[in-house]
């Protein structure tokens, strides 16, 4: 009985992959447009608040930003700061969450409105997008939302938006479901928008007894899962065919809860997130002292235990009310860096910790002297580009970190910031050679909500 439902469901998606409110969105190219000059930051250009509206996500390519906020999307070229193409979400809606990273040039993102509850968003439309030219993936947008379902994803169903080899994943609001805090999952092609499957479990168990928690991830071909089966934890992956069944199912030892939020003001004690072929996934990250991370490649089925020990994985789980990108999580080809705490239960961070991909075991630990906060920014090629905060005055600086007691001195420094890097970390992404760096954590008008700045550029 329930292998037709969800068919039933599944024509049901099919015939909505079209829908959409009103006319499609458009892509608008300005090119002679100019960012301001936020009035602190030393970048080479940058874009406060007041010009932004509130931060969503960051994407890059080889020669442009592409900066996220709820008013929607918008392309800069890396050097010059000109605005490159922008889009909107029709209706005067607003953007409610971006994949943590783009495939083959491709991003995925959700668009709504806000629902009849005060402060909930109505996150029902999903859409891909060049991030290049700005030219949107499908001719209409894929719907959400199933007939017969009363409730509707909001922005906690970011937890589950992805964009990976030739699927797109994303929450979904079946007939069962009667909420907004959806586990649902649909299934999308990237080329044509076509729904592949859609689950409709609602709250109750698949045909394992396994229940899903709304945190997945698409890694080339197959999607990947969390789910809680008992009271362990368990990843579990699908392909093309129907959704009742998983066709894999791999163990997390260690990770028993991984329930989304339940509350708010508290943290994910589950984690997932993809890079190129790899997929990180986790548990208690929000905890003090560290949790339990896997790593798991492209066309493997062993997920491999990494050594967080001593590493501030709070930063990592996402914070309450939002789905931003994960902070202190950079990966090289070999190696995932980690933030390292200052103590055990301070939440401070103060260094770096380098882990062996290939052996889940740790190669080196260092701290930046006179730090009282870092972020990770983006790999290099020997390393990683870390921001070292300092309380007195409040300031920022860039350091390239290569291993134990190997930091540089400051490339770049900024006096006189009023963003708390432990609550609302930057996030960082690279665009050829220049960094770009968004601080979520700005909500004043004045405030920097995204700065640039060529990698060689040296400041005092």
């Amino acid at each position: 009985m329930l292998a037709g439902v969800v068919t039933a469901i599944l024509a049901l998606a099919l015939a909505l992959t079209y829908w959409g409110p009103g006319s499609p969105p458009t892509v608008t190219a300005s090119p002679s447009a100019k960012p301001g000059q936020a009035p602190h930051g030393n970048f080479a250009w940058s874009l406060s608040n007041a010009e932004t509206s509130t931060f969503v996500g960051l994407w890059s390519t080889s020669s442009s930003v592409v900066l996220g906020s709820k008013s929607g999307l918008t392309a800069y070229d890396a050097a010059t700061g000109d605005r490159i193409w922008s889009w909107q979400p029709p209706g005067g809606g607003l953007l409610c969450n971006m994949s943590h990273s783009t495939s083959r040039g491709l991003g995925a993102f959700t668009y709504g409105m806000w629902a009849d509850t005060p402060g909930s968003e109505r996150c029902d439309h999903l859409q891909t997008v060049s991030a290049a030219t700005g030219t949107l993936g499908w001719t209409r947008a894929v719907s959400l939302v199933a007939d017969g379902s009363t409730g509707f994803p909001d922005r906690l169903g970011g937890t589950s938006l992805s964009i990976s080899g030739d699927v797109v994943t994303a929450p979904f609001a079946g007939s069962r479901t009667h909420g907004q805090h959806a586990t649902d999952l649909l299934s999308a092609d990237v080329r044509t928008g076509r729904v592949k499957w859609t689950t409709d479990f609602g709250p109750g168990p698949l045909q394992s007894g396994c229940r899903l928690t709304g945190q997945a991830q698409a890694l080339v071909a197959t999607v990947y899962a969390l789910a809680e089966c008992g009271d362990q934890a368990r990843l579990l992956s699908f392909g093309d065919g129907s959704p009742t069944r998983p066709v894999g199912m791999l163990a997390l030892p260690g990770c028993t809860s991984v329930r989304p939020y339940t509350t708010v003001r508290r943290k994910l004690s589950g984690f997932m997130t993809v890079r190129g072929s790899r997929l990180l996934v986790g548990c208690y990250l929000s905890d003090q002292g560290g949790g339990l991370l896997y790593l798991l490649s492209a066309g493997t089925d062993r997920p491999v235990p990494l050594d967080t020990t001593g590493a501030a994985t709070t930063a990592v789980a996402f914070g309450s009310g939002v789905t931003y990108e994960p902070a202190d999580l950079v990966l090289s080809a070999d190696t995932l860096y980690l933030a390292k705490a200052n103590g055990r239960y301070t939440g401070r961070t103060d260094g770096v910790i380098a882990v062996d991909l290939a052996t889940g075991r740790q190669r080196w630990s260092t701290t930046l002297p006179s730090s009282s906060s870092v972020t990770l920014a983006a790999p290099t090629d020997s390393g990683v580009q870390v921001l070292a905060g300092a309380r007195s005055p409040t300031s920022l600086s860039l350091h390239t970190v290569t291993g134990a007691h190997q930091v540089t001195p400051p490339s770049w420094k900024a006096t006189s910031f009023g963003v708390d890097p432990d609550l609302n970390p930057p996030r960082a992404v690279r665009a050829g050679d220049h960094l770009a760096i968004a601080f979520p954590g700005s909500y004043r008008p004045g405030q920097t909500t995204l700065g640039v700045l060529p990698l060689e550029a040296s400041h005092g």
